[in-house]
């Protein structure tokens, strides 16, 4: 099971009125993201954010890491979240890295 497969399984399984926002730290970016289509596990991800974001109001943000592969991050946050992304229901915060252990958490962070 994919780091990314097993968050949807952990997402699924929480009780969503005990989260206000879920922060993603993609580590890796998968190679199917150059706009011909999105993997299968990522597709799960992103019905299932929707889902909590227009049901319980549940805010998820994509954060990353200035300096590291910003840049490459941004432009496929579309192509990894695309439903997400075009009703505009996903926030891209940008942290230095001194800042990112400063960000409070409403859940632990999500590394996929």
């Amino acid at each position: 099971m994919s780091s990314v497969q097993w968050i949807t399984a952990t997402l699924r399984t929480i009780k969503s009125q005990f989260i206000e926002r879920i922060d993603i730290y993609p580590l890796d970016i998968p190679p199917e993201t150059d706009g011909e289509g999105v993997c299968p596990e990522w597709q799960d991800l992103d019905r299932l954010l929707v889902q909590l974001r227009t049901s319980n109001s549940i805010l998820p943000r994509v954060v990353y890491e200035v300096g590291r592969g910003e840049k490459l991050l941004r432009d496929s946050v579309p192509n990894l979240l695309p439903e997400l992304t075009r009703r505009g229901l996903v926030d891209l915060v940008e942290v230095t890295r001194q800042k990112r252990s400063d960000i409070s958490m409403t859940v632990p962070p999500l590394y996929v």
